[in-house]
């Protein structure tokens, strides 16, 4: 169902910016986003995307701020945020102070919180998606309805130059929001330019709760980085999750570039509607995608691990035998997974056997966010794995790719770099 989406049919009366809009649940529907060149498709299980109203509800004031990329990062942000689900205005004031200077209207759609999606919709969601930006540069932003605004915050676009990156990388907070919160503020405090979430935020997916938990811990952080996530197991595929974080393309499988590098994202636990993705879909689109870009660095994320010592989770042989000769193939530099509760780093490796460095990917476990540390026993493909909270670090420029990962205390667990 494609929508033009200055006003969609199931309103209950007319288009005067006053009607209270169906809450009927759809199977989502495709917004054109103006002056974009991409679209945004709803999540199934939610209502119908409205177009900025006005309209104030119960609970305006925006909470879950967050940003994200669903177009090119060097030009474009994407601002998302909930209130209660009779709040449908959504307007982002922007620009180079907080004086703002431009006011940008988003549209609004709505969720059921329950785990069944029987009760009515009681989240409402809002995105505003900003194009045409000046890349490296910094903007101030608000956003919410009316007196409802919340606080000013900033965002910087991507750099255009070829100058270097930081990369926050981290995963598998598993509802231990207090370690969490340590992650993310150790983490901020390296001064990342984007973050890449390895998945597992909670310990289900399908529990508002848990999330409203997860972005309080966040606060003052996701504001101001912006966040690429990928969908892992204890995601559940829910709506809560695909409402929360819009991601470029179907959200599941997508690609994009920030600096130097080139990031493919997967989803290794697809919908039971779609068990077969692994294999017919998303390895075709690795395969496309990595052919095509022409970035230095190629770095490939998901859930689960291909390699891992841990004792928690075997390595993910359906994913070796998938997705690994196209790694290989391509030259992929960096493999960046969660799902076992540690830090690892495996040696080089080309079909599973290690090789010099530079010659084959490097696959990483970063799931020290702070779900329960699994014991690690290493094999003969590992070359650091340690039982430990913490994140790690990617340092990207035209020529070096340089990985450190840190404990919680700022301690050093490992450094890595690779040239070219």
């Amino acid at each position: 169902m494609r929508s033009s989406f200055f006003c969609l049919a199931i309103l209950v009366a007319g288009c005067n910016g006053t009607s209270a809009p169906s809450l009927e649940l759809t199977t989502g529907v495709e917004v054109d986003i103006d002056g974009c060149p991409f679209t945004v498709t709803t999540p199934n299980e939610t209502t119908a995307p409205v177009k900025d109203d006005g309209a104030v509800g119960a609970a305006p004031d925006p909470r879950n701020l967050h940003l994200a990329y669903v177009g090119d990062p060097k030009s474009t942000i994407s601002v998302t945020w909930a209130t209660d689900v009779g709040t449908r205005g959504t307007v982002l004031e922007w620009g180079a102070d907080t004086s703002y200077g431009h006011k940008t209207k988003g549209f609004w759609f709505a969720y059921p919180a329950d785990m069944q999606g029987n009760d009515p919709p009681s989240v409402g969601m809002h995105q505003v998606h900003l194009c045409g930006l000046a890349a490296g540069t910094t903007y101030h932003y608000r956003v919410g309805t009316g007196a409802h605004m919340s606080a000013d915050a900033t965002f910087t676009t991507a750099p255009g130059d070829g100058r270097a990156v930081r990369i926050l990388v981290a995963g598998d907070s598993r509802g231990n929001t207090s370690t969490w919160a340590a992650v993310m503020q150790a983490g901020a405090a390296e001064a990342p330019d984007m973050m890449r979430f390895t998945g597992d935020a909670n310990d289900r997916g399908d529990v508002q709760d848990e999330w409203e938990a997860w972005f309080a811990a966040g606060k003052g952080i996701l504001e101001h980085l912006p966040l690429m996530t990928v969908h892992g197991n204890h995601e559940l595929n829910s709506r809560h999750y695909y409402s929360q974080f819009p991601m470029p393309g179907n959200q599941q499988w997508y690609s994009f570039d920030f600096g130097a590098a080139h990031f493919t994202a997967l989803n290794d636990t697809p919908p039971p509607s779609d068990p077969t993705s692994i294999t017919s879909k998303q390895a075709p689109f690795l395969d496309g995608d990595l052919a095509a870009t022409q970035q230095p660095w190629k770095l490939v994320t998901h859930h689960r691990t291909e390699y891992t010592s841990s004792t928690g989770h075997p390595p993910a042989d359906d994913l070796q035998k998938a997705w690994e000769s196209i790694l290989d193939t391509h030259h992929v530099d960096m493999v960046l997974d969660g799902h076992a509760h540690a830090y690892e780093r495996s040696k080089p490796l080309v079909a599973g056997q290690p090789v010099a460095d530079g010659a084959g990917p490097v696959f990483i476990v970063e799931g020290g966010g702070g779900a329960d540390p699994y014991e690690v026993s290493p094999l003969a493909f590992t070359a650091v794995a340690q039982k430990i909270f913490g994140y790690v670090i990617l340092d990207i420029t035209q020529h070096k790719l340089t990985l450190t990962a840190k404990a919680l205390d700022g301690s050093v667990i490992d450094t890595y770099s690779i040239n070219k």
